[in-house]
Parts: C-alpha cells; structure tokens; sequence
C-alpha cells in the first residue's frame, strides 16, 4: 500500500460542538485526514461553533434524523457519495459526534496499512441472539413510526413494541417473506471500510431496489444493511469482525441509559479501553465527565 493514504471520515452530529472539535483536531493531526459532517435538521444552530478547516466539509443536505430509522441509512449513504464526490479516499469510517480517538492516528494508520481490510465491522450472520426472530424481525415486519424511536426503558410504547415483535418471533405475526438472493447479517451500525467496499454499498443500494425496500420501515435496519452489503460483495476480499477498531460498552454499569445506548465512558473505564484493540471508542460527554475526555486528548496531543 502506497505511504500515505487518504481517509475520509463521515460523522453524524447533532449537539456539543465543543466536544466534537476535540475529535476534530484529534482526526486533523494526520495531513491525509478529510472529515464530512452532517448536522441533523433539528440542530442546524450547532454549525457556527464547528471548527472550520479546509479539510473539514458540512454537507449542505439535512436529514432529520429519527433513532431506528431509515433516515439513519439515507443519511449514511448520503455522506458516502458526498465524501467520494469530493476525492478519492483509501477508507471510509463512520462516526458519530460522541466518538473520541483512545490512540494516534498514526497507530490507526499503520493499522490500515498492515491489515488493509476489506472492512472492520461487527458482523453476525441471522439468525443470531437476536430478538425478533433471531433479527429477522425487525426487516420483516412493518415498524409504525412510534415504534422508531428511542423510548425510555419504563415506557407503554417500549413494552408495545417488544410484544410487537415478540409475536413475530413466535410466530403469531408474519411479516413479509424475506428474498431468499440476499444474505442476511448484523452487526453495529458504526464501522469502516475500503474504498471499493465504499463504492460496492453505493452500487448495491441504487442497484439492489428489492433489498432496499426491505428497510423502510424496519427497527434499526442501519446495523443489518451494511453487513449484509458487505458480506455479498466482499468476493474473496477479508471482513476483520473481530476488530471493529470501536469500543462500546454494553456493560451494566449502574447508568441509567435509554434503551439502544450504550454507557458513557467514564475514568472508571480507562482500564478496558488501554487493554482494547480499539483505536476509537463511543460514547463521551464532557458535561458527564470531562476527565476522560481530556485524559485521550492529551494522550492523541490535543490540547484540552
């Protein structure tokens, strides 16, 4: 592989810009480092407070975003063509605005480099623990819009939608009968990829219309469409599913999460984030604990 390679990196955001230009300047430290953003709809007044860099581009499109949605795949697939429309990029990577690098990029580098993968993903082919009929479920079934969203882990509508698609899963409810041409995978929704993987998701999404249907009214479609593209047209290219270069935590640490969020890192996981494989974890908030967020910044050579 050539000595520098160009990388392109997509967050979606939507609050605390000062934090996220943290991650910005961590990301900027290597030269070849080009970052889109895009600001959801409902949050347009955060793009002033951006850090402006000639190698830092708001996409001038503005979805609004819902948890669970579609719209997290328009969006995603929006920023890949956007980013590919600018230069050529070696890899891809997928953000969110909560994500802080645990090490230099020039390690990440290197990494790309030494494994030149075809993708880091999590992946997971269905059925799996999943529920909803071992995943199958949530692009089986027709999701209402309620349904889609992130609901507190007490309220009516989350115990309507785990009996929703738990009758799926028994059997009681049949959803629509899934194209038997298509592999079935999943995995995080957060992830990144080479170039011709990159261009292989846009090609499968404008091609494939009958898989793309399938996610339109889907629970969390994100984190089986893009695994599921991956894996039909890796061909014999390699998938790392066992570094997806992110930490994040599912442990049950005491916080008080929504359901569908991971925990907040702490100082308290400074200990499993050293000891990871990752080079970026999520999710951070400086107005929980500003600690950690200035311990990874000095450790990649940002000034807090």
């Amino acid at each position: 592989m050539k000595n520098k390679i160009n990388i392109a990196f997509l967050l979606v955001v939507h609050n605390n810009p000062e934090q996220l230009n943290l991650f910005l300047k961590q990301i900027l430290m290597y030269s070849n480092s080009y970052i889109y953003i895009h600001v959801d709809a409902k949050y347009l007044n955060i793009i002033p407070k951006i850090l402006k860099d000639e190698r830092v581009m708001i996409a001038p499109k503005h979805f609004d975003i819902q948890w669970g949605d579609y719209t997290q795949i328009q969006v995603n697939n929006y920023l890949i063509q956007f980013a590919s429309l600018q230069r050529y990029h070696d890899y891809y990577s997928l953000h969110s605005g909560a994500d802080l690098l645990i090490r230099p990029m020039s390690e990440l580098i290197d990494y790309l480099k030494d494994t030149n993968q075809y993708a880091y993903c999590e992946c997971t082919e269905l059925p799996s623990h999943w529920q909803y009929g071992g995943g199958f479920g949530r692009i089986a079934l027709k999701w209402p819009q309620c349904f889609r969203r992130r609901l507190g882990r007490n309220s009516l509508m989350r115990y309507l939608r785990s009996i929703y698609g738990k009758l799926y899963g028994i059997g009681v409810i049949r959803g629509k009968k899934l194209p038997e041409q298509y592999l079935y995978f999943g995995g995080a929704d957060w992830f990144t990829m080479r170039n011709d993987c990159a261009e292989n998701v846009l090609k499968f999404a404008k091609k494939e219309s009958e898989f793309e249907s399938l996610f339109i009214d889907s629970l969390s479609g994100a984190e089986i469409y893009y695994v599921s593209i991956f894996e039909m047209t890796k061909g014999k290219c390699a998938i790392d599913d066992k570094n997806m270069l992110r930490y994040i935590d599912w442990k049950d640490r005491g916080q008080v999460l929504s359901v569908g969020s991971p925990n907040t890192c702490t100082m308290e996981f400074v200990e499993d984030l050293e000891r990871s494989r990752a080079f970026f974890a999520r999710k951070f908030d400086m107005n929980v604990d500003s600690e950690i967020v200035e311990y990874f910044c000095k450790k990649t050579g940002v000034l807090f």
